[in-house]
């Protein structure tokens, strides 16, 4: 009989230091958001993003301070968007300093929020920009495709990456994700037309030969369009 009242007590014990340990976890994550920060998405073009960027610090802050927080290291990635908007032909060193802070967040988004579809986007396109050793662009944005196959905001920069990246064009199950997006824009939504053609004449040769086989199949008299537009 003592050993068995024994035991409960022990029992509630432990149950009391677990229930205090998941109140301190629960308030300390919770504390991040003292921090007064504008929820921020990844930003669709270079307008957005230097609204995001203003937020840089206290995003930034926020991420460091809850640690285990995915979606606040994820702002905090999408701050950094502006480098997605560079000049493409601008020659990048890989070990520049100014890419590692991004490199940082999107690892810890990833680490916590590996589900994260848009970051996975932002990784591929400035994995791609950067250069950066260990990670490879094509692989990255197979995973954004596998995470949010349907988020027609991020087709643009989706195709304005997958167009540019010639590992993408050897990758038949990449092509055929590709050429889904630029039927689902041709089909569902217009209105992303233009930057869809904008996307096209920034592709490289095997990206172009890619969407001009998509846009005859789906719409043959849009095909003229961007050729004009983009000889």
């Amino acid at each position: 009989m003592k050993s068995e009242t024994s035991s409960r007590m022990w029992l509630r014990v432990a149950l009391g230091v677990f229930g205090v340990f998941l109140s301190a976890q629960a308030s300390w994550i919770l504390l991040a958001e003292r921090y007064p920060i504008v929820r921020i998405g990844l930003p669709a073009d270079a307008k957005a993003a230097v609204t995001a960027f203003v937020e840089r610090g206290r995003v930034k802050q926020a991420a460091s301070f809850a640690v285990v927080r995915g979606d606040l290291w994820a702002e905090s990635a999408f701050t950094c968007a502006g480098r997605l908007w560079m000049d493409q032909a601008m020659d990048l060193n890989p070990g520049d300093k100014s890419g590692l802070e991004p490199l940082n967040a999107l690892t810890q988004a990833l680490r916590y929020s590996p589900h994260r579809g848009d970051v996975w986007l932002m990784f591929a396109a400035l994995a791609d920009q950067y250069k950066w050793p260990g990670y490879q662009p094509a692989a990255l944005l197979k995973m954004s495709y596998y995470t949010a196959p349907n988020e027609l905001a991020w087709f643009p920069l989706r195709l304005s990456v997958s167009l540019r990246i010639k590992a993408v064009m050897e990758d038949a199950e990449l092509q055929e994700m590709v050429g889904r997006d630029i039927s689902l824009i041709l089909i569902r939504a217009p209105a992303l037309k233009p930057l869809l053609a904008a996307a096209y004449g920034a592709a490289s040769p095997p990206g172009r030969a890619l969407v001009q086989r998509v846009v005859a199949e789906t719409d043959p008299g849009y095909l003229k369009t961007i050729r004009a537009a983009y000889p």
